[in-house]
């Protein structure tokens, strides 16, 4: 594991990172104390509400789903509410 204080770490911030994507962990210290540990991830695929996102247009409508479940009533855009706002206007 490296360590590097706060100061050298936002100094070269490029060069603690390309360590870390290599698999090494960097120790972040200040005053001599370590105030944060930046660690590779344990795996590379990425999750969504820990789930793996679906492949292809699968994944669009799986978060359609999701966000309609959420946001069951429709959503005005703006573009509408405008048009609308202008119509009553005139």
């Amino acid at each position: 594991m490296s360590v590097a204080t706060l100061q050298q770490f936002g100094q070269n911030l490029p060069a603690w990172m390309a360590l870390v994507m290599r698999g090494e962990s960097v120790a972040i210290v200040d005053g001599g104390k370590e105030v944060a540990r930046l660690m590779p991830p344990a795996t590379q695929t990425l999750t969504v509400n820990g789930a793996k996102p679906a492949a292809g247009e699968d994944w669009r409508k799986a978060r359609l789903a999701e966000l309609e479940e959420t946001f069951p009533e429709p959503v005005i855009g703006a573009s509408a509410e405008l048009e609308a706002f202008r119509a009553e206007r005139l």
